[in-house]
């Protein structure tokens, strides 16, 4: 479990909980799933993850505001207790958290993704994609031979059409895998449904902005210099 309460989303904080110890689906690329699967966490487990966190945030400002089930495990393999806990976490006993403010992330087994649609809970969903066609997905994500794209797609669109909610699409990029112009196209016409949203994950650095408070940053003391230089006769 770990938070974020970084300065671009103050107004939110978010906290990450597990679904199970370890994970059963083996993504080539997930350290995760590499390391094998132990057990499912059961509801008390997962609830207790989000009354520890509430409890250390706090009810002023930073306190709880969103919890994402991107944690260790695969949640729709472990499909009672998450959807125990969430409901749990709703109860007025409990602290009356909205499952609105709730987003489990899945590789997508569909027959779970559906019988969540058919329960009405209004969670938010993350597809973790990571490949825009069925070749190059299966051999990512094996599992995708037994629930291929069209049918988690499909799945998605009928989760956002009964409860409102947007789909986030994730998808990680790997260089000289996933990362084509091509591939970014078969991407744009695979989620171009409405209330869909992809989410690119990729490692960078953002260079921290210095000097603005004293017009110091890039280009500022240049521009200061020509705001008072006279005009030209």
């Amino acid at each position: 479990m770990h938070y974020d309460a970084t300065p671009r989303s103050r107004a939110r904080t978010t906290i990450c909980v597990s679904s199970q110890v370890g994970c059963p689906i083996g993504c080539s690329f997930c350290a995760t799933g590499q390391s094998g699967f132990d057990r499912n966490l059961n509801e008390a487990e997962i609830v207790d993850q989000f009354l520890m966190a509430s409890r250390d945030l706090g009810q002023g400002p930073g306190a709880l505001t969103n919890v994402v089930f991107m944690g260790m495990g695969e949640p729709m393999n472990n499909y009672t207790a998450v959807v125990g806990a969430i409901r749990r976490w709703a109860r007025s006993d409990t602290l009356n958290f909205s499952p609105r403010r709730v987003t489990i992330s899945t590789i997508g087994l569909v027959p779970f993704m559906e019988r969540l649609t058919a329960e009405g809970l209004p969670v938010n969903l993350a597809i973790s994609l990571h490949a825009p066609n069925d070749e190059l997905r299966s051999r990512l994500i094996p599992v995708n031979r037994k629930y291929p794209i069209a049918a988690i797609t499909a799945a998605a669109r009928a989760h956002a059409e009964r409860t409102s909610r947007r789909i986030s699409y994730e998808y990680v990029l790997l260089h000289d895998v996933n990362d084509s112009l091509e591939q970014a196209r078969q991407l744009a016409a695979l989620v171009n449904h409405r209330l869909s949203h992809v989410n690119l994950m990729i490692s960078t650095t953002i260079r921290a902005t210095r000097g603005l408070d004293i017009d110091a940053a890039c280009g500022q003391l240049r521009a200061r210099e020509l705001q008072t230089m006279p005009s030209p006769v």
